[in-house]
């Protein structure tokens, strides 16, 4: 068996072929210009040709040693990578506020109508704390998603982008009713609106207690006074 030339030795013997190759006679062509054009041609030819055999070739050691380096610089970013990823996965886990454990017997499935409110977002925290199931049911309209978005993907926690005009088939043990808008520019802005969440709102979630057999609670402002001449207005004051 013929042993192998080395990389460099072979690349040398190649080149001279291709020279010599190309240093056709010119006794074989009678045209100037038709000679240079096969020289081209059969130069661009051996070229081509000595660059297949070589990349089929054995590797050189170095050439070898280089292919190596290359594999271990891609290993190294992969591993890189890799590392970076889970630490932005660890980094990215969300916290909670420490909540209190209740067994299933003692843990309440709360609803909470206009939860993303003022008054409603502290419930939801005071009731998600004491570790009962709260879901959230708001369209948004004076609420916002930021009072309530610390408790985004806790276990406990759920929310709905829902109109209580809109009847809400939900399974719950307490319903606390705070979903209409409490301040005079908001509800002037849309009276009739208003005036449906108060009426047909507020049947549609007792229609919803009385068929899961759930406790209610409706929340109102002190409006329902009129011009009240006590403040703050307790229980036992009906209005002026």
């Amino acid at each position: 068996m013929i042993p192998h030339r080395t990389s460099s030795s072979k690349l040398r013997h190649m080149k001279h072929s291709v020279l010599r190759m190309c240093s056709l006679p010119s006794t074989l062509v009678s045209s100037a210009s038709l000679r240079m054009a096969l020289k081209y041609v059969m130069c661009t030819s051996m070229v081509l040709l000595v660059l297949m055999i070589l990349s089929v070739l054995p590797k050189g050691r170095s050439e070898r040693q280089g292919q190596l380096s290359v594999q271990q610089q891609l290993h190294d970013l992969e591993e890189r990578i890799a590392m970076l990823e889970k630490k932005a996965m660890v980094t990215g886990v969300k916290t909670y506020m420490k909540v209190k454990f209740l067994s299933i017997k003692d843990r309440k499935r709360i609803l909470i109508t206009g939860g993303a409110g003022f008054v409603g977002s502290h419930l939801v925290d005071a009731l998600m704390l004491q570790g009962h199931e709260v879901t959230v049911a708001d369209n948004f309209f004076t609420g916002r998603k930021s009072n309530v978005e610390h408790w985004v993907g806790h276990e406990n926690f759920e929310m709905i982008n829902h109109d209580v005009v809109d009847p809400l088939r939900i399974e719950v043990d307490q319903i606390y009713h705070l979903a209409s808008p409490a301040s005079p520019p908001h509800y002037m802005y849309n009276p009739i609106k208003t005036i449906k969440t108060n009426t047909q709102g507020t049947l549609n979630l007792l229609g919803l207690a009385k068929r899961v057999r759930a406790r209610f609670l409706m929340a109102s402002t002190s409006e329902v006074y009129g011009d009240p001449e006590v403040h703050p207005q307790v229980e036992s004051y009906w209005g002026n």
